[in-house]
């Protein structure tokens, strides 16, 4: 028998109420991510009189920081992303791994991050694969064998 609609065990619903209670909620705290990394500064040295400089240097997009700047883990991310239950969250968060797999794909091709780095994270976050593809060229013939006594 199925859990009455609003129950805690009902389908789509853990036992736990969902972290984000509207898509734009959700928006808004991926929205400050993004930001957050475009706005990094890093130290560069000091001026004549000590006082510090900084200059920006933007972070990359990750899918892990942005778990941890949304204070959930990965598999969280994917329930509303996929799980019965999410489905108006689902754009929001292709959105925004859309978004984390650009700066990544841009990157690469700009030279500006590891290569290695980028294929294993584009393999394990986003989806891709290797394809390899084997083409056999050999021509078997058959051989006529003959025994000895045959006529």
């Amino acid at each position: 028998m199925a859990a009455p609609k609003g129950n805690q065990f009902a389908i789509g619903n853990s036992g736990r109420d969902k972290k984000w209670d509207s898509v734009d909620t959700l928006q808004k705290d991926i929205d400050d991510y993004f930001e957050s990394c475009d706005k990094n500064l890093v130290f560069a040295g000091h001026k004549s009189d000590g006082t510090e400089i900084f200059k920006a240097k933007p972070l990359p997009y990750t899918i892990e920081g942005l778990c941890e700047s949304l204070e959930c883990d990965r598999d969280t991310l994917l329930n509303y992303q996929k799980t019965e239950g999410y489905e108006e969250f689902f754009g929001t968060i292709k959105r925004a791994k859309n978004k984390i797999q650009r700066q990544k794909v841009e990157n690469g091709l700009l030279g500006d991050s590891n290569a290695t780095i980028t294929i294993f994270d584009l393999k394990n976050n986003h989806g891709y694969k290797d394809k390899t593809e084997v083409e056999t060229t050999e021509i078997i013939k058959p051989e006529k064998i003959e025994f000895e006594g045959e006529n």
